[in-house]
């Protein structure tokens, strides 16, 4: 990128008014500023098999992040669930490894019995033992088999005489259901933020899979946006609070991340398919705050394998083909040392779930193949651009209604270059707008340049990095010679989830289109993009640059921005750059519905709030009122004459005991 967000607003001094304002970038990196002492070397967690758990003495002292008791202190998790298996994962920590392996027991049912002490699995269906290693940072990674498809189960782990809390998943459907609900996460910075959105997605009964944008973690705290560190340690001589210099540092990361019990309970009760972005495989040192300058010797390999060990995820084949690597006895599933990420998911004839990686060939570490765009840059590489759009034909060539694009940053236009190809005039919104080619013919494979010749319909791209609400056509071009037409922007007459965020973004007044004449028929899919779980918007960077604004200035500014991306930007249909939280996409064979659900990131167990709810349609009907539905379209449900209403999912089950928490 030619720009950064704070560079944009280097030396605003005064509160920005529409017509002048600057745009945001994305996330990115920073530089280091010297200062402090040497940081207190981290503990070297691992476990005590000859100590009782509950007893050990050490555990009083212990200075590693967690939330559950010893040895599970992190709880549970599981990821990337197919039709007949899932991945269960977990860690042994304990105060002094003495390297020796852990046996770790798991077991999957159907149920959980709470009337005792210690809630137990029931009905179970398998089981089995695996071994925790310190190679792997002694997590557990079991792929359970043999499950029925599109049923929930609740699972557990037991090791050294005591029993992790019981997590609860769902595999994949096979076959038709109503709907698919999925929540959708990015940004999730635990310096930024409460989280107290992942609360709210953990007490959901009805959620079939949380996706993550990226930027699972973050390397470093963003010098706006000291909300909270742990144990109070707002100092960067403290390992949890400031950027990684090796690989136990980042594995600490990840612990940190999950000893917030909202975090925890999220992936307790739901199982994640989760992509990297720029702050999770951070190779390079830089803190925003004054931080001590150390020497890093952190590789990609090395914040790859933590990625691996610390998330439920399912790795892919070493071979790039995309395929899983699917193991059948219970061993560890051991992942490419290579950054290969992309891969997906069946969710039965509903849809199909593409998790990609637009990041990792974008750092100058790894060799990309742009072969297929006769040299211009490339986001993807062409084995992954070549295993997607072959991906998405079967896709339409099986009948699936819907197919869904996991991916980093956002995809479709959303700023001008005066000289097209000059990428030193972009603004910083878009990390793709230095990748247009590579867009244009993905956009035109969708269109009917593909060996099939036919339109590829029903696209749902799911973005995160830039820490804004956003909802978008997917489009090639914003030239004014495009037939391209959208409605009127007015503001979105509902509120945020603070006082001050009244009349929350801007969106579409009508669909700019009539029962003969479908003005937004370039589009080629649709693009929801649901804000940060933390990272700071808009407001907050025009705090950063004056610090005399008042939260209701800063609020303003920020409308000012989003009326100057909407009125520019004809594709985008909705926009707010104040609130955060987390989105939720309600997937049926008619419709894919949007909501937008918000907390006031400042406030622990803040209240969940629907910001806005967006619709588009499987089917064209030209007919309906009081506006024509056209596909790949996505408008706000007032257009189509509908109330902001939550939707809800009729497939449920009970949630996992929550258990003991106690953070440290």
């Amino acid at each position: 990128m030619s720009t950064t967000r704070r560079t944009l607003l280097k030396g605003l001094s005064a509160l920005p008014a529409a017509g002048s304002l600057p745009l945001l970038g994305a996330c990115d990196g920073a530089n280091s500023t010297p200062g402090g002492g040497p940081a207190a070397p981290a503990p070297d967690p691992g476990n005590n098999p000859g100590a009782d758990p509950g007893t050990d003495p050490g555990a009083l002292d212990f200075d590693f992040p967690q939330v559950t008791p010893l040895p599970f202190a992190h709880g549970v998790a599981s990821g990337d669930p197919l039709a007949d298996r899932v991945i269960l994962w977990t860690r042994v920590t304990r105060p002094q490894p003495d390297g020796e392996p852990v046996p770790v027991q798991w077991r999957i049912g159907t149920g959980f019995d709470d009337s005792g002490a210690q809630p137990q699995v029931t009905g179970v269906v398998a089981a089995g033992s695996q071994d925790a290693i310190a190679a792997r940072d002694y997590t557990v990674k079991v792929d359970a088999t043999g499950l029925a498809a599109g049923r929930s189960y609740y699972y557990q782990f037991s090791a050294l005489g005591a029993d992790s809390i019981i997590g609860r998943t769902r595999t994949a459907p096979d076959s038709m259901v109503e709907s698919l609900r999925i929540a959708v996460v990015a940004c999730s910075s635990y310096w930024s933020s409460w989280w107290s959105g992942y609360g709210h997605i953990a007490n959901r009964e009805d959620l079939d899979l949380v996706v993550h944008c990226g930027d699972y973690i973050y390397d470093f705290v963003d010098n706006d946006e000291e909300v909270r560190a742990r144990l109070d340690r707002f100092d960067t001589n403290d390992v949890d609070y400031r950027d990684w210099t090796n690989l136990d540092e980042v594995r600490r990361r990840y612990a940190l991340w999950r000893s917030d019990p909202n975090h925890l309970r999220a992936h307790q009760q739901h199982p994640w398919s989760i992509i990297w972005d720029n702050h999770d495989i951070s190779v390079g040192y830089g803190n925003e705050l004054a931080a001590p300058d150390l020497e890093s010797t952190t590789t990609l390999e090395d914040v790859v394998q933590a990625f691996w060990e610390w998330t439920p995820s399912r790795p892919p084949r070493p071979d790039g083909s995309g395929e899983f690597l699917l193991v059948e006895d219970g061993s560890y599933p051991e992942a490419p040392r290579q950054p290969l990420l992309y891969r997906k998911l069946d969710y039965g004839p509903l849809a199909d779930i593409f998790c990609l990686d637009t990041w990792s060939r974008t750092t100058g570490e790894v060799e990309t193949d742009s072969s297929h765009l006769d040299g211009a840059p490339s986001k993807l590489g062409r084995p992954q651009f070549e295993w997607l759009t072959a991906g998405l034909s079967e896709s339409a060539a099986a009948g699936k209604t819907w197919r869904l694009l996991v991916n980093q940053h956002w995809l479709a236009p959303i700023e001008p270059q005066l000289i097209p190809g000059d990428d030193s005039q972009l603004l910083g919104l878009s990390r793709w707008a230095s990748y247009t080619q590579e867009r244009d013919r993905l956009f035109a494979y969708l269109r009917g340049d593909n060996p099939a010749g036919s339109r590829i319909a029903n696209n749902v791209v799911l973005s995160g990095d830039t820490h804004g609400n956003w909802a978008s056509d997917l489009v090639e071009s914003l030239s004014v010679a495009s037939s391209y037409l959208s409605g009127l922007p007015i503001l979105n007459p509902r509120s945020g989830s603070t006082l001050e965020n009244q009349l929350a973004g801007f969106m579409r007044a009508t669909s700019g289109n009539t029962a003969l004449l479908n003005n937004r028929a370039q589009s080629v899919g649709v693009e929801f993009a649901p804000t940060s779980m933390g990272r700071g918007g808009a407001d907050e960077l025009i705090a950063n640059a004056n610090p005399l604004s008042t939260r209701a200035d800063q609020v303003l500014g920020s409308r000012a921005i989003e009326q100057l991306v909407i009125n520019a930007d004809r594709n985008c249909q909705y926009i707010e750059w104040v609130d955060h939280g987390y989105g939720l996409l309600h997937l049926t064979a008619e419709a894919a519905t949007f909501e937008y659900w918000w907390q006031d990131k400042l406030t622990p167990d803040s209240p969940d709030v629907l910001g806005q709810q967006m619709i588009s349609y499987a089917s064209d009907d030209p007919a309906a009122l009081p506006s024509p539905r056209y596909r790949d379209q996505i408008d706000a449900v007032t257009v189509h004459g509908m109330m902001v209403s939550p939707t809800q999912g009729s497939r449920a089950a009970p949630l996992a005991p929550e258990g003991e928490l106690n953070p440290r």
